[in-house]
């Protein structure tokens, strides 16, 4: 009688073994199907990124941004000539801006629910490098001292504050920090970030333009350009192709 327990005793816990594996076995396929839909998930996810950055119009409308990619075929003329491939990220909350001569793109966003006052603002113009295989302080400060006089004339109270150094896209580049007003009763400030990128060895390269104004409610100062607010986000996704 006693073996006959001890055998429905060792019975059980086989039983009792056999379903713990199983249940195991069960969770661990369960676990692998999750881990692969989890994976399809990150490689959709990844997939469409670079669909975005490929082609705009890949980009769904609802996720609150889109992405800007200079095309040749797109530009006028004079800017075809000068044309470098690049593309960026921005928030839907901005508005491209008719296409000129001058700048390849501007995107801008507005303070309030009108078009008339901005918030903050980024352009992307052509800058000519040459010879092309220079990279230094020197030319860099050449180029920002002609966008200087340029913007000097176009701003009222335009006051150069300092120039530094900065990254573009691994790129060390060459910027220049200005503050300036629009002359109105309310003596709204303008802020400004003009940075010069030279790609190694090529001729062509660009000239970024970062404004924000005191109607903004992330830009306080032009520190703070590139580094808070939207501007920042867009800065920081910008890249060569």
């Amino acid at each position: 009688m006693p073996w006959v327990l001890g055998g429905c005793g060792c019975l059980t816990l086989i039983a009792l073994i056999a379903g713990f594996l199983v249940f195991m076995a069960y969770r661990a396929k369960q676990k692998v199907t999750e881990f692969k839909n989890d994976f399809r998930s990150t490689l959709k996810s990844l997939d469409s990124t670079s669909q975005a950055f490929i082609n705009p119009r890949s980009v769904n409308q609802d996720d609150g941004w889109r992405v800007y990619v200079n095309e040749k075929d797109s530009l006028p003329r004079p800017l075809q000539e000068k044309f470098i491939a690049f593309r960026f990220m921005y928030p839907k909350t901005f508005k491209v801006q008719p296409q000129s001569d001058v700048n390849f793109v501007k995107v801008e966003k507005y303070a309030g629910a009108g078009e008339d006052n901005t918030a903050e603002n980024f352009a992307v113009g052509s800058a000519w490098f040459d010879p092309p295989t220079l990279q230094n302080t020197a030319l860099y400060d050449k180029l920002l001292d002609t966008l200087g006089k340029q913007i000097g004339r176009t701003f009222h109270n335009y006051t150069e504050l300092k120039r530094t150094d900065v990254t573009v896209d691994g790129v060390t580049s060459r910027a220049v920090l200005f503050q300036a007003d629009f002359n109105d009763a309310a003596k709204t400030m303008i802020y400004g970030k003009t940075i010069v990128v030279h790609p190694p060895g090529k001729k062509n390269g660009v000239a970024i333009l970062i404004l924000g104004t005191s109607l903004s409610r992330d830009i306080k100062s032009a520190e703070d350009l590139g580094v808070k607010g939207d501007t920042a986000e867009i800065f920081h996704s910008f890249s060569f192709l």
